[in-house]
């Protein structure tokens, strides 16, 4: 099937650089996994020449955007598929760009809801060309979810000076979302799916839960830690 010039000029200027040129890429995960009403960052990354081949010319990016369902993250109506575009930056937007304009090119999602659950791509622009990332990423908003609290010990009970490691689990992977820990309903300044105590004392001591957003929702069931001294006995 021969396909009109004209047709075809445009479609390489949404799709990017001619061919799969390796210079020119995003990376992002194909899918990604987030409980409803928590805050998750999805990982992404992005290489391009930094001079043009034939001009010699340097090839500064100066555009970044982020859409939702739209193959080339260009449309006449734009502001209904770009959830970010440095150009125009929303300052109530729950999506956040903490990325750059050199290779990181993360996307954070405030206090998800249902309706975010869409297929995301991102483009970036220089001064002569710009690319799309094909694939997107696909995020899934998962509700009901319950968050657990395990532990490295088989029991509740540790010796003073001793460690354990407690783990904020659900349905989702937690390595990108914000997690929150508290001790007898006080925060910790620690976040992350991973919390590590050692050299206990009985300061440590107390029920710990974990949540996915600082507002307290999501919150997992009590973890009941109790140090001992070395003889066994509770610290008093």
């Amino acid at each position: 099937m021969k396909m009109n010039p004209w047709t075809l000029s445009v479609l390489l200027l949404l799709a990017g650089p001619l061919g799969a040129d390796p210079d020119w890429h995003v990376e992002y995960p194909d899918s990604f996994c987030v409980v409803e009403g928590s805050t998750a960052t999805i990982p992404c990354s992005f290489t391009h020449p930094k001079v043009h081949r034939r001009t010699g010319v340097v090839l500064p990016v100066n555009r970044v955007v982020w859409c939702r369902n739209h193959e080339y993250c260009l449309d006449p109506k734009a502001n209904v598929f770009n959830v970010y575009d440095s150009k125009n930056v929303r300052a109530d937007s729950r999506f956040q760009y903490p990325g750059d304009l050199v290779r990181n090119c993360t996307l954070k999602i405030i206090k998800t809801v249902k309706q975010d659950a869409e297929t995301y791509r991102f483009r970036f622009r220089t001064n002569g060309e710009g690319y799309t990332g094909p694939i997107g990423v696909r995020v899934n908003v998962t509700d009901g979810e319950v968050v657990k609290v395990r532990s490295s010990v088989t029991d509740n009970v540790v010796k003073e000076g001793g460690q354990v490691t407690l783990t904020c689990t659900s349905a989702c992977s937690f390595h990108q979302l914000d997690v929150h820990w508290y001790r007898n309903g006080h925060a910790l300044p620690e976040t992350g799916p991973a919390l590590h105590l050692s050299n206990l004392t009985n300061d440590d001591a107390g029920n710990y839960t974990c949540s996915l957003d600082s507002s307290g929702q999501n919150t997992s069931a009590p973890w009941s830690l109790l140090v001992v001294e070395d003889e066994g006995e509770p610290l008093i």
